[in-house]
């Protein structure tokens, strides 16, 4: 019996077992490693992180330049991303980036009033874990600290056109408004605005990617007038990339460009004007048109009497004595013609011959 055994014999329990089993017939016998369930294996645990790449320290920036702030994360993303902070000798400043998404990439605009020292650090706090929202729950922070220089780099937005001397068509043409800057794209965008001489007109575009271009159309919706007093306003919403300041920086154009409708409209006579017969009268009509020659007729009663010039060059204006022959009245009506298009204005109402 095996409980005959000295204790000394023990060591010869396990291949004793194994005899016993291969005679019972269980030599078929096997462990499947896959269906052993660890409770480790069950609970697995999750794991987020968020690692600083750069800066990693000792660098030196100026204030008024752009620097990338790269990191790595393995957190699942969300919609409440990640802050930036920005740290002074263990103390937090500001949000250097507040809910920016957690793409591992952002460009910080230093900005120019921050104070020249060392002991900056930053800090990336990550705001959701496993895609549920938490504050700061997986974080990072430089352990080595930067330096801002005293080497202020001001900023600036110039505008490159319009830039004066233009002349765009108010009805169907758009204007390409471009500029330069040393300012980051901002959360906020950019703004755009038109103005006459000194005086805002119109609001352009907000909210612009700062891409130094952007497309306008003006139209007749904007109440514009002929005028080559005009000037773009281009400015940046942000102060340091996601904070709104609202025209903290921004350019007008240098000069004054101009804005025409480029139709015919009569000025002269346009109704409640009197005229002597054989006296010479100017009629006048608008110059922002482009065509090249016009017909002048006189109306009158609703209905074409005769041509007062067929084929005329388009100067705008053009000097005219009513006929003697007339018969004094007050039904009479000027019409111009554009030759090239066949565009036409007529007075908007009767003036008197006498």
């Amino acid at each position: 019996m095996l409980t005959n055994l000295p204790k000394s014999s023990s060591c010869y329990l396990v291949p004793i077992l194994c005899f016993i089993l291969i005679q019972l017939g269980c030599d078929s016998l096997t462990f499947d490693p896959e269906t052993i369930q660890t409770e480790s294996d069950s609970d697995e645990e999750i794991f987020e992180s968020l690692t600083i790449i750069y800066p990693i320290g000792g660098e030196s920036f100026d204030p008024g330049t752009i620097v990338t702030i790269t990191w790595e994360s393995t957190a699942n993303p969300c919609e409440w991303g990640v802050n930036l902070v920005l740290i002074h000798d263990g103390d937090v400043l500001f949000n250097i980036a507040t809910n920016t998404t957690n793409d591992g990439t952002f460009d910080w605009y230093i900005d120019p009033s921050l104070l020249s020292g060392e002991k900056y650090q930053i800090r990336l706090n990550g705001l959701c874990y496993d895609s549920d929202y938490c504050n700061a729950c997986i974080n990072d922070q430089m352990t080595t600290s930067f330096f801002v220089t005293q080497n202020v780099v001001e900023p600036y937005i110039t505008v490159i056109s319009p830039n004066g001397g233009e002349n765009f068509e108010m009805e169907g043409e758009s204007i390409l408004i471009r500029w330069d800057t040393n300012l980051p794209d901002c959360f906020f965008g950019f703004k755009i605005d038109l103005y006459l001489d000194t005086t805002y007109i119109a609001g352009l575009g907000t909210g612009v990617v700062n891409d130094g271009t952007h497309t306008v159309s003006i139209n007749s919706d904007l109440g514009l007038t002929t005028n080559n007093q005009y000037k773009i306003w281009v400015e940046s919403l942000c102060g340091n990339s996601t904070t709104y300041c609202g025209g903290c920086y921004g350019d007008f154009s240098d000069e004054s460009f101009r804005l025409y409708s480029n139709k015919l409209k009569l000025i002269s006579p346009n109704g409640g004007e009197e005229w002597t017969r054989g006296e010479t009268e100017t009629i006048f009509w608008t110059n922002d048109s482009t065509t090249q020659n016009v017909r002048l007729e006189l109306w009158k009663s609703g209905s074409k009497l005769q041509d007062i010039y067929y084929l005329l060059e388009n100067d705008f204006s053009y000097d005219w004595a009513p006929l003697i022959a007339f018969t004094p009245d007050n039904d009479y009506k000027i019409k111009v013609i554009s030759w090239e298009s066949n565009e036409s204005d007529l007075s908007d109402e009767p003036f008197t011959i006498e």
